[in-house]
């Protein structure tokens, strides 16, 4: 028996070292001949004729996308409710965001604590007969999620679970945010949550160089007030429940869905949890929010740390969308920094100085106030005269010279091919589609956008430089040790203590 067993090993051996053994029919080693390797070569032949010389002779397709058009996804639940569904059954997934057309702001400086706390707290505080524990137990035995937030001029609230969970998920959520319970134990932990994040807000330079950027650009308003950890600790339950009245009311409430959904039962299916959609009624006295203004005041403003890097930005109001300015200027931002290593501003700053890791300009894009421009840097506290000195030399060419044919047909052509970025999720395109909406844009704004961009000229490039990123216009906010600066002087110091707008 012990003998047949060691034979049958054997044998097996002999089979598989046989079956590893190179492609071998005989005949093609006695006369040299492989008819594979024959096949494999005249394949790898062709296939290399087909490869271009040099990278630059490689020829693409001509680049042809049409966004998505708003109106074949929308849809409408009732008066004052609309929303945007784009099915996809790739991921038994659904994402969920509604957006409620409701102003908030606070008209007394001792309630911005309270008011800071009121998005988060609705879910965090549970309700509708929820306890947190339970609610955070339910969510996380089915692997979802619901979250709140409350700004300036909307309110929203988002589900994101498996499919099959769905409906459970929206009336979960419905018990939980029409019937918040602000739990004491919640506000507590999340009360020490601020105080901390208050404690720290200056501990790196670019969140000081964020509050120096609003301090010298705008003008006091309620929108920018700041609560200190005093006014935190003091905050009570009765306090954010006031501030919420109304933060999820029915006025005006645009959704977006998205994923494994069919569009005609999601229709049934939010009619349903809408036409339960009850909250209680905002405060009277609430005031509709002023729009941000600007101090004007260019010029050189520091706050004074003691770092090795100084963190700088220049800003210049812009406009506010829609704006015919706006296109050409996102053609000449790109030209100037906004185009990563083909920017003028990356190319002499870093490549040819080796003076910042990054550099770059933007324009802001607001529906709601006027935007800044902005060209930002890093760079060694020694360097910082002569970067600031390069940049401007950058701005001012820009501005007499213009773009060269090449650098505004890579501009045009980058910014319209990343249109698409926009859009690379179902629930991209839904929100994207939602939050068009409550801004006013028209269902042609994507398909204009190409339009628009490619109508930017030369001549436009150069004026909305000359316009918009003026050094005599700018403010320019550095952080990093003021006797360092003697070479920028005269300039302001503001000092950390009074970033905050109270």
């Amino acid at each position: 028996m012990k003998k047949n067993y060691v034979i049958s090993v054997a044998l097996l051996a002999a089979l598989t070292a046989c079956s590893m053994m190179p492609r071998n029919n005989g005949w093609s080693n006695r006369r040299g001949y492989d008819p594979y390797a024959v096949k494999e070569s005249v394949e790898e032949s062709r296939s290399l004729e087909s490869v271009p010389e040099h990278y630059s002779k490689i020829e693409f397709p001509e680049y042809k996308y049409v966004a998505p058009y708003p109106k074949d996804f929308r849809v409408q639940i009732a008066e004052g409710i609309t929303g945007y569904i784009v099915s996809d059954s790739t991921l038994p997934l659904v994402d969920f965001s509604v957006y409620f057309e409701e102003s908030h702001v606070p008209q007394v400086l001792k309630d911005e604590a309270a008011f800071e706390m009121v998005g988060s707290m609705i879910r965090r505080g549970a309700g509708g007969g929820i306890t947190p524990h339970v609610l955070e137990d339910s969510l996380e035995f089915v692997s979802a999620s619901i979250s709140t937030s409350v700004g300036t001029y909307l309110s929203a609230f988002d589900i994101n679970c498996l499919s099959s969970y769905f409906p459970s998920m929206l009336e979960l959520a419905r018990k939980v945010l029409t019937d918040p319970a602000f739990d004491q134990k919640q506000l507590d932990i999340m009360k020490a949550n601020f105080v901390t994040a208050y404690e720290r807000r200056f501990e790196t330079p670019a969140k000081v160089l964020s509050a120096l950027k609003s301090k010298v650009n705008y003008v006091e308003n309620p929108r920018l007030w700041s609560a200190n950890a005093a006014e935190y600790k003091e905050v009570t339950a009765a306090d954010v429940k006031r501030l919420a009245k109304g933060v999820f009311s029915s006025k005006r409430i645009v959704f977006a869905l998205a994923g494994d959904v069919k569009k005609d039962s999601a229709v049934a299916m939010l009619k349903e949890f809408f036409a339960g959609w009850k909250v209680e009624a905002a405060m009277a006295e609430k005031v509709a929010p002023q729009p941000l203004s600007f101090a004007r005041k260019p010029g050189v403003y520091v706050v004074d740390k003691d770092i090795t890097q100084a963190n700088i930005t220049m800003n210049q109001p812009f406009v506010k969308r829609p704006h015919p300015d706006y296109y050409p200027t996102a053609v000449a931002s790109f030209i100037l920094g906004g185009g990563s290593f083909s920017s003028r501003l990356m190319n002499r700053v870093r490549s040819d100085e080796g003076l910042a890791y990054s550099v770059y300009s933007t324009v802001g894009n607001d529906y709601r106030d006027t935007a800044m421009t902005t060209i930002a840097l890093q760079t060694k506290v020694e360097t910082v005269d002569f970067a600031l000195k390069l940049v401007f030399e950058e701005v001012e060419k820009l501005a007499k010279d213009g773009p060269t044919p090449e650098e505004l047909e890579q501009a045009k052509k980058s910014l319209v091919e990343s249109l698409p970025s926009l859009f690379d999720s179902p629930a991209s395109t839904a929100s994207i589609f939602a939050k068009g909406e409550l801004l006013g844009k028209s269902d042609n704004h994507y398909l204009d956008y190409v339009t628009e961009i490619n109508a930017a000229t030369a001549e436009q490039v150069k004026a909305m430089i000359d316009k918009y990123f003026d050094k005599k216009n700018m403010t320019i906010s550095i952080v990093g040790p003021v006797a360092m600066f003697d070479s920028l002087k005269p300039f302001t110091v503001i000092p950390l203590d009074s970033l905050e707008f109270r």
